[in-house]
């Protein structure tokens, strides 16, 4: 009688994201939520926030006492989970760089292309991004593509690349927190 485990039957992407990367994916937010706190009140009312988050924004510029800083960059970090990223980094990346999605999108060619020294590039030039992240995300595009290959041409051209877009995602983020 051979031995069966519940492990053999679940793929690896079936496990979902481990806990240190969801706390570095919330630390990104709250970094990235710190970013915005830097921009002057006419260009945060430009960006795609809630009034929530817009207050909490504009509050922490008026605070003056370093704990009560650092509570409050915890809070807009709590704030930004519920916000919609993409959007935000979508408008705050034309703000820094306008060819930065020409830029990323050549850069995700690359990364599909050359693998891992086109990574190691990537953690060098990005000191936020992550090498793990970035192979899964890399990973999970080149499944997607092979995958796509095998489609007539026609849905090709129509098919989604929900993979190819949260590798995007994720070097607009690595991006901004650059900047």
């Amino acid at each position: 009688m051979s031995r069966h485990s519940i492990h053999d039957d679940l793929d690896d992407d079936d496990f979902g994201t481990s806990k240190t990367e969801q706390k570095k994916a919330m630390e990104r937010l709250q970094a990235l939520g710190e970013r915005l706190a830097t921009l002057n009140i006419d260009q945060l009312k430009k960006m795609p926030v809630s009034e929530t988050l817009f207050t909490a924004l504009v509050e922490l510029k008026r605070l003056k006492a370093h704990e009560a800083v650092r509570r409050h960059k915890q809070y807009i970090g709590k704030l930004m989970r519920s916000e919609d990223e993409d959007a935000i980094l979508g408008v705050l990346n034309p703000l820094a760089n306008p060819s930065l999605n020409k830029q990323l999108e050549l850069l995700i060619d690359r990364l599909l292309n050359q693998g891992d020294s086109a990574i190691n590039d990537v953690v060098r030039r990005y000191p936020a991004a992550e090498r793990h992240t970035m192979r899964q995300h890399v990973r999970a595009a080149l499944k997607e593509g092979l995958e796509q290959a095998e489609l007539p041409e026609e849905q090709r051209a129509l098919a989604e690349r929900p993979a190819r877009k949260k590798l995007l995602m994720y070097l607009r983020e690595v991006a901004a927190l650059a900047d």
